[in-house]
């Protein structure tokens, strides 16, 4: 069949931190007291817009540039190492503005840029032999290495952005593979391209090469439906970008400070030795949640996946339809199919980065049906979990440490 139409992070600082002619002399005098006044203002003025005050504030990215930094939350402990508080910050901002921008131009789908062989790059030079950049690379050999095949269900992804960006239900439902039996006749026939080899596969070549093979029957199909992605991280995007800026940091000797994007990666550097929280949120009908703090304290990543937006940005991922069905970005490989195991899991590892975790999520999130002892299982390779039964916080980790929890909640 042709196709014819087409929160911040939950985390908060350490604990212990402590947030924050007659009278003629006269008038002489009265005059140089103001400027006076008006010199030590500007001093002070002065020396404030060149300096820096020491402890946890957030670090924001120079955007003279297009960058991925307003998707993302970096905290930091300023003038906590040996560098001076001004020091310090123009060093963190300068690595994180670069790392910012170079993350946002090699994980585009949509965009070309001068010299950067970028996502938009690769789907547009199929069967062909592409140098790219390292980190790009790394991402791709993350994803092909795991054997499955979310990276190849780019117009699928495609598809479920006429979702969210819908206004209203009659337009979502053009879109909806659940709803529209035309679109689930093409979601289907773009799966069976997608999840073959035989049309569409990553060659990793070594020394940051690749090869985008995609079949001669897959090219004239994209070229009928006005296919124009083969790959995609999608949702998985940021996983790879705060797991990149964290390694950037932690290179460099940056260690006490805390990363996290808007839809739920996030990672403490494990530099600073004290007690953190991290906010747990579900919900409950129509209300989402702060449920409770988890105490944890040394470096810990974080991913947390839910069925619902939680604030603006998540408008990009979410649909809510006046029934109350929800459509979210988490895709079955096997069908094309959104789809959750529960409304909300948390999981969180000390020796697992965001990309290792995220990986995890694809096995146990995406599915019709949460199975608790994959759970369990991954605890015992300390990846832990917390996830909610109705009113009640499930949790893996034997010894969570668990504070402000809500009056409604009780704990398993």
């Amino acid at each position: 069949m042709s196709k014819k139409s087409r929160r911040k992070d939950s985390y908060t600082p350490p604990k212990d931190i402590e947030v924050s002619n007659k009278h003629l002399g006269l008038r002489i005098a009265a005059v140089v007291i103001l400027i006076m006044v008006a010199a030590t203002s500007f001093i002070y003025g002065f020396n404030q817009l060149f300096s820096t005050t020491e402890g946890w504030q957030e670090v924001e990215a120079d955007e003279d540039n297009l960058s991925c930094a307003s998707e993302l939350t970096f905290m930091y402990n300023i003038g906590g190492g040996s560098e001076s508080a001004t020091t310090e910050r123009k060093a963190l901002v300068l690595l994180y503005s670069d790392a910012c921008e170079t993350a946002f131009e090699l994980f585009h789908v949509n965009m070309e840029f001068d010299g950067v062989n970028n996502v938009y790059y690769i789907n547009n030079h199929p069967n062909e032999e592409i140098t790219v950049d390292e980190v790009l690379y790394s991402a791709l050999e993350t994803m092909v290495e795991s054997g499955g095949r979310e990276l190849y269900l780019a117009p699928i992804y495609y598809e479920y952005q006429g979702i969210f960006f819908s206004s209203e239900d009659w337009e979502a439902e053009q879109y909806d593979p659940y709803l529209n039996e035309a679109q689930a006749e093409y979601f289907s026939e773009v799966i069976e391209f997608a999840s073959e080899d035989e049309h569409v596969y990553i060659e990793l070549l070594g020394d940051n090469k690749i090869i985008l093979h995609v079949s001669d029957e897959y090219l004239s199909f994209a070229e009928e439906n006005g296919i124009d992605r083969f790959i995609d991280f999608s949702w998985m995007t940021n996983a790879f970008i705060v797991d990149y800026i964290s390694d950037i940091m932690i290179e460099n000797g940056y260690t006490q400070g805390m990363i996290a994007s808007y839809d739920g990666f996030a990672r403490n550097l494990g530099g600073y030795d004290v007690a953190f929280s991290y906010t747990l949120y579900s919900r409950q009908g129509s209300t989402v949640y702060s449920v409770a703090d988890m105490i944890y304290d040394g470096a810990k990543s974080f991913v947390f996946v839910h069925d619902y937006a939680i604030e603006s940005l998540d408008s990009q991922h979410y649909y809510s339809y006046e029934s109350g069905d929800t459509r979210n970005p988490y895709i079955d490989a096997n069908d094309g199919l959104c789809k959750v195991a529960t409304a909300d899991l948390v999981l969180y590892s000390e020796s697992s980065t965001c990309t290792q975790l995220m990986l995890e999520i694809i096995d146990t999130y995406i599915s019709d049906g949460l199975d608790e002892s994959k759970l369990e299982s991954l605890a015992d390779d300390g990846i832990y979990s917390v996830y909610y039964d109705g009113y009640t916080i499930m949790h893996t980790e034997e010894d969570i440490l668990l504070s402000s929890v809500a009056e409604e909640f009780s704990v398993e």
